[in-house]
């Protein structure tokens, strides 16, 4: 799939740049997911579960398209 440049607002992805799939219309989704997981040194063994973070793409046009950090998603979507 193509993608387009977007750029991304707020959470752990802020002031970001990152290439977002469009449809084969050409059109960006209206919600982007992002996961992100990390492992620790020290007390844990096995890395954290993987925490997934929606972005919701903003109204007008902006060049590049801006998506805003909307929050994690509960752990069972």
């Amino acid at each position: 799939m193509p993608a387009v440049e977007a750029w991304l607002l707020g959470g752990p992805a802020d002031g970001r740049i990152t290439p977002i799939e469009v449809d084969e219309d050409g059109f960006l989704p209206q919600v982007i997911i992002l996961p992100q997981s990390g492992a620790y040194l020290g007390a844990r063994e096995h890395p954290s579960p993987p925490v997934q973070y929606r972005y919701v793409l903003c109204d007008g046009e902006a060049d590049p398209p801006t998506f805003q950090y909307d929050g994690p998603l509960p752990h069972d979507e």
